[in-house]
């Protein structure tokens, strides 16, 4: 299955390195799993090296394997490399998450088997090896798509580019060039679905592309390929950004031969996981949203634009090197206050300050924030920190389960 592997290196010992171990062992490979703070000294006597995304590129790894021959590949190479099925590849900066999981819904009411898997949190690689399957709907981050090959997608999705990750890319263009990736290996055979505004001029495969606005697009309804899919009032998950998310959903599954009643089917009944927009509950009249998903400016954007009435906004977090004003200068009108905790606190509210029109505040601790809002006589208040969260917490959903104990809190009158 894996020709001429007889020894591996996995490098990082997350989700998908010990995925890729598991893939790598069931294929009959001997296999190290390594921390990700060096290099063994004895690399050259591996026949592959398989990469967790998260490890930068300035890692002795990448110098050492090209020095010594080593194939180099990441979690979703390796799978790339088992897999027997046709891979539908979602990336994008937002939204990816939704759009798999709307087409596992699709393929399921269409009663097509799949693995769902990539960044979503299940390894390519071990679905691969476990197999079963008529389709891969993988999620592909830009760290995924730097160490993907050999994989091929039949449907690619580029969902949206806006900046994000440019403390590990660099700078925006190695971002871009990192989500082009996916239409590697691309054939006339295959389709990439892009909205008009994204340039593909410097992609390496050959895909049929497909483009929203000419192609695909959103009235009142979904329209394919001059199909009308459905209504949009129909699609279960509201809002413009979800609508969004269910077009291009419901275009790959129809380029793919799904039929136009699975594809309904399943939009009218998907609807979004937690920390995406999801009501935290209400005090005194105020209504808290949970976003922690919301990890970059263009996902907090769209958060923003979905809500109602005086609307205050939490956000701050971890800083990835991205520029804040864009942000500020088009929140909603109806967005009045911006409350800001976290490592790049000072650094948003200097961005918000330049922009104008809005009340800001810095506060210590997430809870004073929720605390100063209650108070505050909004409409609304969401929780969406532009920013990633690692600066206090694991991750997204530590982040905003402790936002949703802040509102119970509330709720409850504790302390």
């Amino acid at each position: 299955m894996i020709p001429n592997v007889k020894r591996a290196l996995v490098l990082g010992g997350g989700v998908s390195g010990l995925g890729a171990a598991e893939a790598l062992r069931a294929c009959g490979a001997e296999v190290t799993v390594a921390e990700t703070k060096g290099a063994p000294a004895d690399i050259g006597t591996y026949d592959l090296i398989i990469v967790s995304p998260g490890i930068p590129p300035s890692h002795p790894v990448f110098g050492l394997a090209e020095r010594t021959g080593v194939p180099l590949t990441g979690d979703i190479g390796l799978g790339a490399m088992i897999n027997t099925a046709p891979v539908i590849g979602v990336t994008g900066t937002n939204g990816k998450t939704t759009t798999v999981g709307m087409l596992g819904e699709i393929y399921a009411a269409a009663g097509i088997g799949t693995a769902v898997c990539g960044n979503i949190g299940r390894s390519f690689a071990a679905c691969a090896a476990a197999g079963g399957y008529g389709r891969a709907i993988v999620e592909l981050s830009s760290f995924q798509l730097l160490h993907a090959r050999p994989l091929r997608v039949h449907i690619a999705c580029i969902l949206n580019i806006a900046p994000d990750h440019l403390d590990y890319h660099g700078n925006m263009r190695a971002y871009v060039e990192a989500k082009m990736r996916i239409a590697d290996g691309q054939t006339p055979d295959d389709f990439l679905l892009v909205p008009d505004s994204v340039d593909i001029s410097g992609i390496s495969g050959k895909p049929t592309v497909l483009t929203e606005g000419r192609d695909f697009y959103a009235d009142d309804g979904l329209v394919v390929m001059g199909r009308r899919i459905m209504p949009l009032a129909e699609i279960a998950a509201k809002g413009k950004h979800n609508a969004k998310n269910a077009l291009y959903a419901a275009t790959a599954a129809y380029a793919d031969g799904v039929t136009e009643d699975a594809i309904s089917y399943a939009l009218s009944r998907f609807r979004t996981g937690a920390h995406r927009i999801c009501a935290a509950g209400e005090y005194n009249g105020t209504c808290f949203y949970d976003d922690s998903k919301g990890t970059n400016p263009a996902a907090t954007l769209a958060a923003a634009e979905c809500m109602s009435g005086n609307t205050a906004l939490i956000a701050g977090g971890s800083d990835k090197n991205c520029d804040y004003a864009e942000l500020f200068e088009k929140l909603p009108a109806n967005v009045t206050a911006v409350y800001l905790t976290g490592d790049n606190a000072e650094k948003m509210a200097s961005a918000a300050l330049r922009a104008g029109g809005r009340f800001v505040k810095i506060c210590a601790a997430l809870s004073e924030c929720v605390t100063l809002c209650a108070k505050g006589g909004y409409d609304s208040v969401l929780f969406s920190p532009a920013s990633a969260s690692f600066d206090r917490y694991s991750g997204y959903e530590e982040r905003g389960k402790a936002f949703e104990r802040e509102i119970r809190r509330l709720v409850s009158g504790t302390d």
